[in-house]
């Protein structure tokens, strides 16, 4: 629009002011505003391009059909990107944590040795590559694993995965080894099943809640080095259970051990020191054989020992000892010295039955008895000559033979047992026997004190 239309269309508006008057005033201003909307578009369309920015002409030229795909220009609202709905947790779910197909947190892998799982390896030695010392490798229940002749050669801990509420189940034809490179390291095993054999080299092996069962010849757990504990945990084999052959320390608290009938024993202890309680081990020819020749001392507290239930002991016969303290020897072939120290052992409470020596000290141990219930005996206590013991409220019911049965030269003291024999005599010394209360023997190396002797 020039210069002169627009002045001749004001002076046309103030004309038509006069003469329509004050009441048609808004009507004419509205017939006014659709005339310039009109001469305003027009304008638009005959525009020239140069009257353009680059970018609106670059946008004006380019025929793109998304309104939201224009070069070069940054829209106020730009598309709204997709967003995929959030799951809520819950069991099951894929974005449950616990759920086997999300990934463990750190420091954790699953294994899973049957069908496989996303996020999990198929083989316990795939899984000792991934995890670093001090790991936690997790097992899904349902197929065994194969840990035949593998070396765990760090710390790690290896459990059963708990989404399902069953166990993993390990299996080891030819026995897995224990053998960190540190020796502080601990490979713990917790709420799996074992079918097969352990050995420890270095390091420390500990079994919390698992069972184990062994059905070679061989040892079911054999420790050559290191330290062993078990916790709440059952081996069952058909050689010896538990072999600490040149242990460190062994620790056993609650669970169960049993070895066949004919097992040379099921508990050897040749450690530096041994502490076990609240366990039942049973079979054998020997309970436990202890030793002696470590440093600490070796303690037992509320243990059974039993050859077996009473319909079995009828079958298999009794068993020859429930438990041998110390060797065969008085000790080592050097000269003693009076103050020198010596390790001791102590039994406090628990049941011996079903062998034919309850309890027996050899040449050369110190040792005491406190509350040992000994049942249908032989022997009921054997005290070798050479042997330092004290035995206090002691129970031992339907002696075969003796009650309490010292040899000469055996030293220490008896006091307030209680003695039942169905055959022969309730304690004797060097051959000497006797049913008396009190008495000492040896000219005093040996007193007895506070008996009750029913024979």
């Amino acid at each position: 629009m020039t210069a002169n239309a627009a002045a001749q269309v004001g002076d046309r508006v103030t004309n038509m002011q006069h003469s329509v008057g004050a009441s048609g005033t808004v009507r004419l201003w509205a017939a006014v505003g659709a005339v310039a909307s009109g001469l305003v578009l027009a304008a638009v369309a005959v525009a020239p391009a140069h009257a353009y920015s680059g970018a609106q002409a670059e946008a004006q030229s380019d025929p793109v059909s998304n309104a939201y795909d224009f070069p070069n220009i940054k829209l106020c609202c730009d598309k709204p990107r997709y967003k995929k709905p959030r799951r809520h947790r819950h069991g099951g779910g894929y974005d449950d944590p616990d759920y086997p197909g999300y990934p463990p947190e750190r420091g954790t892998v699953r294994v899973s040795c049957g069908e496989p799982v996303r996020y999990s390896y198929s083989s316990i030695a795939e899984a000792l590559d991934e995890v670093g010392e001090g790991g936690r490798i997790r097992v899904l229940p349902g197929a065994a694993c194969d840990i035949s002749g593998l070396t765990f050669d760090q710390g790690v801990t290896i459990e059963s995965e708990d989404n399902y509420g069953g166990r993993a189940e390990l299996r080891s034809s030819d026995c897995a080894t224990v053998a960190p490179s540190y020796s502080t390291s601990t490979v713990s095993l917790r709420g799996v099943d074992v079918d097969g054999c352990l050995k420890v080299e270095r390091g420390r092996l500990d079994l919390v809640e698992v069972n184990l069962a062994s059905r070679g010849a061989g040892d079911a757990v054999r420790i050559n080095g290191g330290t062993f504990s078990a916790t709440n945990t059952t081996i069952r084999a058909r050689g010896t259970a538990v072999n600490a052959a040149r242990a460190v320390m062994v620790s056993i608290s609650g669970g169960g051990f049993a070895s066949g009938a004919r097992a040379d024993q099921v508990f050897l202890l040749n450690a530096d020191g041994a502490n076990l309680q609240n366990t039942l081990i049973k079979g054998a020819l020997v309970g436990v054989r202890i030793g002696m020749q470590g440093r600490y001392p070796v303690t037992m507290s509320r243990v059974q020992v039993l050859r077996g239930e009473a319909s079995e002991i009828y079958q298999i016969g009794p068993g020859k000892a429930g438990v041998v303290v110390g060797g065969a020897g008085p000790g080592d072939d050097l000269p003693s010295l009076p103050n020198l120290p010596g390790v001791s052992f102590s039994i406090d409470g628990g049941v011996i039955a079903g062998y034919v020596d309850g309890l027996v000290f050899t040449a050369g141990t110190r040792g005491s008895a406190k509350g040992v219930n000994i049942a249908y005996p032989g022997r009921g206590i054997v005290v070798d000559a050479g042997a330092a013991v004290e035995l206090r409220d002691n129970k031992i019911t339907h002696a075969k033979r003796v009650g309490i049965d010292l040899a000469s030269g055996a030293v220490g003291s008896a006091s307030l047992n209680d003695i039942q024999c169905d055959d022969g005599a309730c304690v004797c010394y060097g051959g000497e026997c006797t049913s008396r209360s009190d008495k000492d023997f040896g000219k005093g190396a040996f007193r007895m004190s506070g008996t009750r002797c029913d024979d």
